[in-house]
């Protein structure tokens, strides 16, 4: 089971996450904020680090990270936060079969049928997003869900890893090639408010964020952890209300797939922890 200490401050975390950085990108390009991110989340997580390594499945993972991270911020510079959210949690279609492929994990009837529920809900929520949603947001962003189903993935295969050290060196290669690529549209305007914007994205949404994340994945399956994943657009969206974003009746039906798929994930193993319990378990 995921641990709740783990899925509940990471999805109260990556719910707000996308405001900051929709609002940081204000001030600072991309590439540039993204460097600041990852630089100062991986300081952090520095001391906490057991042994860094880097080798080729740590070198791919960093890579894909760094990309996935790329196209995110991009796509948040067309897109308002929680459509944004929405979009990037299409990534859980992405990594099962990924998983299966390159983990040869199995995956359960009933969280097959919890995840197309749920990625049905982001369908019935972008059907509702309008006419001004942008269609460049949209492609940069699903190609951010790409690369992070890879760089899940490739965790998942680096588990036996010190989850700290690996974050440690994920982070610092990605801050290296993100200031290397900063001078692309290069802009920076300072002010406390882009201060208070890096430090949420780079202690609680780096550091922290990856950590907690990756820590899920060292216990469970993709699949498991990743459908959990779909609360996190959902309180994205109710954070976007009480700023004032227009949410319509139909992206609330979105949310609610969303949970249900979430909910039927869980279903089977309530189901066989009741046959236990009652006596109805066999070999």
């Amino acid at each position: 089971m995921v641990k709740l200490y783990y899925i509940i401050p990471y999805v109260l975390i990556n719910s707000l996450i996308y405001v900051f950085v929709k609002d940081g990108l204000y001030y600072a390009s991309p590439m540039f904020f993204m460097a600041l991110r990852f630089l100062i989340g991986g300081i952090i997580l520095l001391p906490f680090a057991k042994q860094l390594t880097l080798n080729r499945d740590i070198f791919l993972l960093s890579i894909f990270t760094t990309l996935s991270t790329s196209f995110w911020a991009y796509g948040l510079l067309y897109v308002e936060p929680s459509e944004s959210a929405v979009l990037s949690y299409t990534m859980p279609l992405i990594a099962i079969p990924l998983s299966a492929l390159i983990l040869r994990e199995k995956t359960t009837k009933t969280e097959v049928i919890g995840i197309l529920i749920g990625f049905s809900g982001v369908v019935i929520y972008s059907l509702n997003l309008g006419i001004y949603f942008s269609l460049i947001g949209i492609v940069l962003t699903l190609i951010n869900a790409f690369f992070w189903a890879l760089f899940t993935v490739y965790f998942r295969k680096l588990r036996g890893f010190d989850a700290t050290s690996v974050n440690a060196v994920q982070l610092l290669l990605g801050s290296l090639i993100f200031f290397t690529l900063s001078p692309i549209q290069f802009y920076f305007k300072y002010s406390i408010n882009f201060l208070v914007d890096l430090l949420y994205v780079s202690v609680l949404g780096g550091g922290i964020s990856f950590y907690l994340w990756n820590s899920m994945l060292k216990t469970e399956r993709v699949s498991k952890v990743t459908v959990l994943s779909f609360s996190v657009p959902a309180v994205s969206t109710a954070v976007d209300e009480l700023r004032g974003v227009n949410v319509n009746i139909g992206m609330i039906e979105g949310i609610g797939v969303m949970f249900l798929g979430i909910l039927i994930s869980r279903l089977e193993k309530k189901i066989n922890k009741s046959n236990i319990v009652n006596g109805r378990f066999h070999v």
